[in-house]
């Protein structure tokens, strides 16, 4: 069982290498940087020899991995098959074998290889004697183990929630966290280390009990072998071994469990009929058709997890540029509160352009009730209303708070006159390069995020990257304002300047959304078929075929269904 299983593995593997350009250059690539990893983490490792903080920092990186062995997984769940044990239910397997088989199946393959040969780095920066190398070979092996153990007991244990649209939502919102801490440590650890305020020595406190866990208990095997204490050193590994076998144990309820278990995560949910979050007379008009768009875009930002990603992210990022400001280490502390807004008001328009393609093949019902330009300028906008609903609020609450923290209030108002102009020159931008630069989007399955179709990825480029630096090309007269008023009274400067960003962002907007409807409108047709190439739901849809009559849109009676074999039918 186990052989089988090992030449499937690596049988999907290689398949990688016959399949699409995308499917091969991924391949490529994560062979390469899991080479990378092996040799990064076996000289980072080799190089502790002699140092009096190598256990403590062992015992960190061998942590650390197991983190990302028990996180990793969860969000590449959709993504390989091999983790869900739904895949094996149909076939008349033991549970012991396939255990064996499925153990065998996760060592195959290039980052496993790479964990093995990082952590063997032991056998020079840790051990002492041959004695010891022999304890850090098998320490290596047991973490490695442990590892995969772990891996597939939580994978086993959630498959069911995973498996549903809830469990990959929340799988999918771990990226945030994981994204604020590599940016956290990117921004903070290669300076800190440069001023020399992170040593070997600063990890001695977190050894204390560090050294308890499976990862800590490997890592002093090898320091008590190293030291003469052989007997304790094979305790330690004797410790690690039987938490490996109360895993692997737990592992195998779980997965009896689950192969016999009917899987309910394609049952159809009950629907609630309820009314628009927005009242239809949004902005003071009955029956505003800007009002009717932003209620329906409105459910779309607490249902859809791309959504949640997307604020999440921006969060994160207006946290992250100003680290060194909330630290009180910068010497011009207004500078980095102005990027936070800045960059959060940029973000805000280049994570939710495209609208138009977004939408879908449910596009052509929209195309129905827009009949001029005045219709699509309101389309524009009641998305705009939406996004400057959650935006607004960011770019004011955040700047602020980062610059109370960092002992600067008076800078967060120079930051809100900043952020409401940028917010409305990102929002405007996007309606911008929806209109010139559409593209179809696809979803991976188990991907909550979707990504351009093939031969779309320059119009993806274009329409981010365009409105994160034209965002700052709009609010230069904003800085210069800042700059050119620094010798007025704040009474007087900072209510200025507020009014002043807020209705420079409004307009800003409004153009936008103005120009973007004159551009849509003129080319409707081409942009609802395009639109309808995208696919971020499995189901069938029923597609209207379209014409241009004398400068109008025409939709004949007939209508094609266009199914998406990504899933099962949509009820």
């Amino acid at each position: 069982m186990a052989r089988i299983l090992v030449q499937l593995k690596l049988r999907l593997l290689l398949n990688a290498l016959r399949s699409s350009t995308a499917a091969k250059t991924s391949f490529i690539v994560s062979s390469v940087l899991a080479l990378v990893f092996a040799f990064a983490t076996f000289a980072g490792l080799a190089a502790l020899r002699h140092n009096g903080a190598a256990v403590d920092l062992t015992a960190v990186v061998f942590t650390t991995y197991a983190f990302g062995w028990l996180v990793l997984p969860l969000l590449a769940f959709g993504l390989d098959s091999t983790l869900d044990p739904a895949t094996l239910a149909l076939y008349p397997l033991r549970t012991r074998p396939l255990m064996t088989g499925l153990l065998a199946a996760s060592m195959a393959g290039a980052w496993p290889l790479a964990n093995l040969i990082g952590e063997l780095g032991i056998t020079v920066g840790l051990a002492h004697g041959g004695l010891a190398v022999v304890i850090a070979v098998i320490a290596a092996v047991l973490q490695v183990l442990f590892c995969i153990s772990l891996a597939r007991w939580v994978t086993t244990s959630l498959a069911s929630l995973l498996r549903s649209r809830r469990g990959r939502d929340l799988a999918a919102l771990a990226v945030i966290p994981i994204f604020g801490l590599y940016e956290t440590f990117a921004q903070v650890l290669p300076k800190a280390i440069g001023q020399h305020q992170v040593t070997a020595a600063s990890f001695a406190g977190v050894d204390a009990w560090l050294r308890w866990l499976p990862p800590g208990l490997a890592a002093h095997a090898v320091q008590d072998a190293s030291t003469g204490h052989a007997g304790l050193a094979v305790a330690r590994l004797a410790l690690l071994l039987a938490i490996i076998v109360v895993l692997v144990a737990l592992w195998g309820r779980s997965l009896s469990r689950a192969l016999v278990t009917a899987d309910t995560s394609t049952r159809a949910s009950a629907v609630r009929s309820g009314g628009l979050p927005f009242p239809t007379g949004l902005l003071g008009r009955r029956q505003s058709l800007t009002g009717t768009v932003a209620a329906r875009v409105w459910v779309y930002q607490r249902r859809d997890p791309t959504s949640m990603i997307y604020w999440g992210l921006t969060l994160v990022v207006m946290v992250v540029v100003s680290i060194n400001s909330l630290r009180g280490h910068s010497n011009d502390p207004v500078t980095g509160v102005l990027f936070s807004a800045g960059i959060g008001a940029a973000l805000t328009g280049a994570m939710h352009g495209n609208v138009i393609a977004l939408t879908g093949p449910p596009f052509y019902l929209d195309v129905l009730a827009l009949p001029g330009r005045k219709a699509m300028r309101a389309w524009f906008a009641g998305h705009d209303v939406v996004f400057a609903a959650i935006g607004v609020p960011l770019v004011l609450v955040v700047p602020m708070a980062i610059a109370i923290i960092s002992g600067h209030p008076a800078n967060g108002f120079l930051a809100w006159a900043l952020g409401l102009a940028a917010i409305g020159g990102s929002l405007g931008l996007s309606n911008f390069c929806s209109a010139v630069f559409p593209w179809p989007a696809v979803k991976r399955p188990g991907s909550p995020t979707p990504r351009p179709a093939d031969g779309f990825g320059g119009q993806n480029a274009a329409s981010r990257l365009g409105t994160l630096f034209g965002t700052g090309i709009l609010i230069v007269p904003v800085i210069i304002a800042i700059v050119a008023t620094g010798s007025v009274a704040d009474d007087i400067r900072f209510p200025a300047l507020i009014a002043g960003g807020a209705a420079y962002g409004a307009l800003l907007a409004w153009a936008g959304a103005t120009i973007a409807g004159i551009i849509a409108q003129a080319q409707l047709p081409d942009l609802f078929q395009l639109a309808s190439r995208t696919v971020l739901l499995s189901g069938c849809y029923p597609l209207a075929h379209v014409q241009h009559q004398g400068g109008l849109v025409a939709f004949s009676r007939q209508t094609t269904t266009k199914c998406f074999p990504s899933g099962r039918k949509a009820r």
